[in-house]
């Protein structure tokens, strides 16, 4: 038997494209119809888009298309949706916030503050994130033609302070009896130079869990999506609020070993 429902989990960085051709992206309160991908056919399509999201920006496409496409057997239709969570970080985070505790592990505790004075990013912790994928289950098993959620990409994000991610790290890195573990310098590395630093550290092939380039213009980006969509189409509201959320997360990440 077909599978008959689909629920793809994308990511909103399949939006980001860079502001005024410059090496950083600008999303205030943006919903679905206003933050629109960039065609993956352009070659200038910018440095935000990371290959990481581009491959689930072609994934999406994919999913979003076969929405409403007849199961074989003549058993109904195929009925799908796309959910964008931003960055998210909590428990079994294998990228970018372990990357940065890592990072700031080798110098002894220093996490350097690159990308200027930084940006304002809207991150989602992952509890919420499976929560709204529940949701979004939910939702598709009565969905029908030309209605509901089916065929839509929607945002989901939670009530996590919008901040600095850098100076998100610190905080979710806070021991009561100890330092943080995460301290961040007093200085900063100017946005242009830690974006060439970046781009040669690239060159260098060694393996990272993102690219750096992508790393520094996040920073220096200016993110935040509007979750109206996932409220009104999936009756959705976070399951854990902000002060549980970061709780959680600081049991995971101020673990001796990550």
């Amino acid at each position: 038997m077909g599978v008959a429902r689909l629920v793809f989990c994308s990511t909103s960085e399949v939006t980001l494209t860079p502001y005024l051709g410059g090496m950083f992206s600008l999303v205030l309160n943006q919903t679905e119809r206003r933050a629109q991908p960039p065609n993956l056919e352009d070659t200038g399509r910018g440095r935000l888009l990371s290959e990481y999201a581009a491959s689930k920006l072609r994934s999406e496409k994919i999913v979003l298309e076969a929405n409403g496409t007849p199961l074989a057997g003549g058993g109904g239709h195929l009925y799908t949706v796309a959910l964008r969570p931003t960055l998210l970080y909590g428990e079994q985070d294998p990228r970018v916030v372990t990357g940065l505790v890592r990072l700031s592990d080798q110098l002894d505790g220093l996490l350097p503050r690159f990308a200027g004075s930084g940006g304002r990013q809207q991150l989602t912790y992952v509890g919420n994130a499976a929560w709204a994928h529940l949701r979004a289950k939910d939702e598709l098993l009565h969905s029908r033609p030309g209605g509901g959620i089916a065929g839509l990409p929607i945002f989901v994000t939670d009530d996590t302070p919008v901040d600095d991610l850098l100076v998100f790290t610190q905080k979710v890195t806070m021991r009561a009896d100890s330092p943080p573990r995460c301290r961040l310098s007093r200085w900063f590395i100017p946005a242009v130079l830690s974006y060439l630093v970046a781009y040669l550290l690239e060159l260098t092939g060694v393996p990272m869990p993102a690219p750096p380039t992508a790393i520094v213009s996040y920073l220096g980006s200016i993110i935040l999506y509007n979750r109206l969509r996932a409220s009104i189409h999936l009756d959705y509201i976070p399951f854990y609020k902000s002060d549980e959320s970061y709780t959680r997360a600081k049991k995971y990440y101020t673990r001796e070993k990550l």
